[in-house]
């Protein structure tokens, strides 16, 4: 275990070197980049259409190439998934699929050559221990002590026509150390590649194991969401799994394949450990020392996506691990790994000049802007971010809206702040504009009613122990049924294939419908247009996200219902 630690922490700081050269160089870095990318993929339909062997500048490549969106592809990438065609939208070897969330039905497909996922092992996984190392040193220890700790994370992906397997972005860089895994993680490869996932408690078991191990030393996910649920799970349920850890045996109650029973339900008692688990749950999870680090006294760090959206877990999550340090794995999509953190406890990260190729758009912009490049970013604009990579993405519109917050030597760091076209994510679910308005179609369409207007809004500061959770607010003059609540649950899960596992992971509680009073909508209106609006410019209220509109529209309810 310290063995693996010591060559993750070397491999991070190659890393890093090669980082510290190309964020000075980021300008030149940025133009050599994208001259790879057209020397690479010259010969490809793609290639060929847009005449990639003539371009020698960004400039030139902005003059040559549109801006996409994925329907620009998809009749490409369906051709290479469904009859394994090859050299169309890159001349590269794909090695595999990511999945990309945003539409409803048939997911978004992304290819991956080598070069990208190579960025994304190094970035994603290699800089974080050496990152975590840095902090260490600096805060008095020797170095970053051997690594083992629960990984909350599925790993499984899911097969495609090609023979090839699709994975989530955050999932690839782990797949590729499998067989070291069980050295540096207290959760069993069966639960990281479940066999039945719909039917299985992930959370009981990455928690039984992580309990039944004194020295671990970090607690990872891809997203810091599952951590704070993993814990809040923890108080609800710590008596049951400290009795199944006393007797080695695994309650009823825990859903779970047949295999996993057979396997888990006999396994050593451990009545020492669980003792000394019951000592410290029983005084409480409100206590001067948090939980956390009393369970499990040699923690020193843990990971997982945090953004500003998600701001409100690591509150929650401060409650169960204190001021424990938090490393923040970075700004990646299925597009690729842009971003990455230089320091614990950061919120922002440094855009990668080697990894893929940015432009970006002021929020403001005139949609015939030319957008800007690397060097001519503003600290403390926001703008959209639209990528080039090594694996057939050009001028690629991923929706995505960063703040710049400052400089690393001369790249940009930035923060994520929202999607363009977001409508709810409460737990990285990431649930569209799109998908909110399926939901609403799909339900006038099977109750016979009319809406005469919806909005969506995320409660996710509830109280203690109450997940997060959507509520619909219609304006009808029909009667809502109870029953279109739980088939508003269902199109969630049909449109969103995180909110449904999510949903099945307790992340997120049952729904609400809220009703109106009759012309709230309409009040809406004429309220915009005595501030000045101009009514045929006034877009329907699908994501009810500021606090203006928050009071406006939970001040117009029908039973009073408040959040």
């Amino acid at each position: 275990m310290s063995f693996l630690t010591d060559y993750g922490v070397f491999l991070g700081n190659m890393v890093f070197k090669g980082f510290e050269h190309y964020t000075t160089e980021a300008v030149k870095t940025q133009e050599e980049t994208l001259l790879k990318i057209m020397k690479k993929n010259k010969d490809c339909e793609y290639g060929k259409k847009y005449d990639f062997a003539n371009i020698h500048s960004i400039r030139e490549y902005q003059d040559k190439v549109p801006l996409s969106t994925f329907e620009d592809y998809a009749p490409m990438i369906d051709r290479m998934v469904e009859n394994n065609e090859s050299n169309i939208i890159t001349s590269s070897k794909v090695i595999r699929y990511c999945s990309s969330s945003g539409s409803v039905g048939k997911p978004k497909l992304q290819p991956k050559t080598a070069r990208d996922i190579w960025n994304m092992q190094c970035m994603g996984f290699a800089a974080t221990p050496a990152c975590a190392n840095k902090y260490f040193k600096e805060h008095g220890m020797k170095k970053l002590p051997g690594q083992k700790g629960p990984l909350l994370i599925s790993l499984n992906g899911h097969p495609l026509p090609n023979g090839m397997r699709c994975n989530g972005a955050g999932q690839v860089p782990f797949t590729y150390i499998t067989p070291l895994l069980k050295y540096i993680t207290t959760t069993p490869l069966d639960i990281l590649y479940p066999e039945d996932e719909e039917n299985t408690n992930i959370q009981y078991f990455q928690l039984r194991f992580a309990l039944m191990e004194r020295d671990v030393t970090y607690l990872g996910s891809m997203v810091i969401t599952l951590l704070t649920t993993m814990l809040e799970y923890m108080e609800e349920n710590w008596e049951m799994v400290c009795n199944d850890i006393e007797k080695g045996t695994l309650d009823p109650s825990v859903k779970c394949p047949e295999s996993l029973r057979k396997k888990y339900g006999k396994m050593k008692p451990m009545p020492e450990r669980a003792a000394e688990l019951r000592k410290e749950f029983e005084k409480g999870f409100d206590t001067e020392v948090p939980i956390a680090k009393r369970i499990w006294p040699k923690l020193v760090w843990g990971y997982g996506m945090i953004g500003s959206t998600l701001s409100v877990y690591v509150q929650k999550l401060r409650r169960y691990v204190g001021d424990l340090p938090l490393h923040n794995m970075g700004y990646a999509a299925s597009e690729g790994f842009m971003a990455m953190p230089v320091e614990l406890n950061a919120t922002d990260y440094v855009l990668l000049p080697r990894s893929l190729v940015y432009e970006f758009l002021p929020v403001d912009a005139d949609e015939n802007m030319r957008p800007l490049t690397i060097g001519e970013l503003e600290v403390g604009k926001d703008y959209e971010i639209i990528v080039t990579n090594f694996s057939g993405l050009y001028r690629y519109r991923i929706l995505d809206i960063v703040h710049v917050t400052g400089m690393y030597n001369n790249s940009p760091k930035i923060e994520f702040l929202y999607r363009s076209n977001m409508g709810l994510n409460l737990a990285n679910e990431k649930t569209t504009t799109q998908m909110l308005d399926f939901v609403a179609d799909n339900l006038c369409k099977k109750y016979n009613i009319d809406f005469n207007g919806y909005s969506f809004y995320g409660q996710a500061d509830t109280e203690a122990g109450q997940l997060p959770y959507y509520v619909m607010l219609v304006d009808s003059e029909n009667d809502i049924p109870e029953e279109m609540v739980n088939d508003m649950d269902d199109l969630f899960r049909e449109s969103n294939e995180k909110y449904e596992k999510y949903r099945r992971w307790g992340m997120l509680g049952d729904p609400k419908i809220v009703r109106l009073k009759t012309g709230t909508y309409d009040e809406y209106k004429k309220m915009l247009v005595s501030q000045g609006r101009v009514l045929n410019q006034i877009k329907p209220v699908t994501v009810i996200n500021t606090p203006e509109r928050k009071e406006f529209f939970f001040a117009r309810t029908m039973d009073g219902a408040k959040v």
